[in-house]
């Protein structure tokens, strides 16, 4: 069964709009709890690499992005968890815009 027929079967079973928009709130706020502690996780990260070479992550990105910083492992990591974090953090402003 696809999601979408799992959700029309859902919807079909709640026995009013109330219901479904409890549960649908919880589940909001079960995927949104998830994703911060996420995005703890990753700021714990890049907290490290800013510490490790002074300089703030937004900053590190752009010019990773120019092509300045070279081509070393942890700039790649750094990279790749900065844009771990611009993700998780759309998705976080998305779901507590559906609360």
């Amino acid at each position: 069964m696809d999601t979408l027929h799992k959700l029309e079967v859902f919807k079909d079973t709640c026995s009013n709009d109330a219901e479904l928009d409890q549960v649908l709130g919880k589940l909001l706020d079960i995927t949104l709890s998830r994703h911060r502690r996420r995005l703890e996780r990753y700021e714990h990260d890049l907290g490290d690499f800013e510490k490790r070479y002074g300089m703030d992550s937004g900053t590190f990105y752009k010019r990773f992005e120019a092509g300045e910083q070279g081509d070393a492992m942890d700039f790649f990591e750094w990279a790749g968890l900065y844009e771990l974090r611009q993700d998780i953090l759309g998705k976080i402003r998305r779901l507590e815009s559906g609360l």
